[in-house]
């Protein structure tokens, strides 16, 4: 009965099934090793003996990939105390992914035109002309894209430092929420109140500002959902042209942020006002 009572509470989330597990199979082979060694010949015991020894070896490493590759996944919700603790710290490679997503957007890789759409002998013509730049264009793309990768990078962490210090809070950066896809740049770790997270958008021009509001709405909702409510986001957009300009792009993102059923405070900042001190 205290097996039982022990399987089950170790059955309650992931990482204690494979508790469980492991120590059923070490269990089971450790008995027949001990009980049936004498009737076992040298040739079935060299077998179940290698795998004894092996076994605690490939556990060993299994577990140093989940832990260090899929952590997040080895807790069941109930072993949090609240939903602020169910968050988790993004991988390398989901930072990564989300920064080259983040600077697409502000370069507007995705508005390029589709070649289908030309007629066919402007199409022909373009193409000459195209195969003889494209390795520069390629390249020139490839060091915009880096160079502004960087300064992306540095922008967030400027404004991040920059609202936590008007906080006076500390700010977790790159976070996830549980098992959903919403992720944001920064969660404040506010006293009380809602579970405040922070989003940076860098607008490197007017027709760039209108496109990348869509899922960031959409990431917002998923988390007030979450949080039963209780749930803020504070959306920072810079903005790199002149502040004459921004009138059109803070219209359209204020009408959007109404029409959003989550708790969502709107900062525009000027690109030369954030500074990487």
């Amino acid at each position: 009965m205290d097996f039982l009572k022990g399987a089950k509470d170790f059955a309650r989330n992931p990482l204690g099934i494979i508790a469980l597990f492991i120590s059923l199979i070490y269990g089971f082979a450790s008995l027949l090793l001990d009980s049936a060694a004498e009737k076992l010949t040298v040739a079935e015991r060299w077998p179940l003996i290698f795998f004894i020894v092996a076994f605690p070896i490939m556990v060993l490493i299994t577990f140093y990939k989940l832990v260090t590759k899929h952590h997040g996944k080895l807790y069941a919700p109930g072993d949090f105390k609240d939903d602020k603790s169910f968050l988790r710290t993004l991988t390398p490679e989901e930072q990564e992914k989300r920064l080259d997503k983040e600077v697409k957007e502000s370069l507007g890789d995705d508005s390029t035109p589709d070649d289908q759409t030309l007629p066919n002998s402007t199409r022909n013509t373009s193409a000459a002309v195209n195969n003889s730049s494209e390795k520069d264009e390629s390249e020139s793309r490839q060091e915009e894209h880096r160079r502004f990768r960087e300064e992306l990078r540095d922008i967030e962490k400027a404004v991040i430092k920059s609202i936590s210090s008007e906080f006076n809070v500390k700010a977790d950066e790159n976070v996830g929420i549980g098992g959903t896809e919403a992720q944001f740049d920064a969660f404040l770790q506010m006293l009380s109140g809602k579970a405040t997270f922070l989003e940076v958008k860098a607008i490197r021009s007017l027709s760039h500002g209108f496109g990348m509001i869509d899922r960031l709405l959409y990431n917002a909702v998923v988390a007030d959902k979450f949080f039963e409510s209780n749930f803020k986001l504070i959306i920072a957009v810079v903005y790199y042209f002149e502040e004459s300009e921004l009138a059109r792009v803070e219209r359209f993102w204020k009408r959007r942020v109404e029409k959003c059923p989550a708790n969502i405070e709107l900062r525009f900042i000027p690109r030369n006002k954030v500074t990487n001190a």
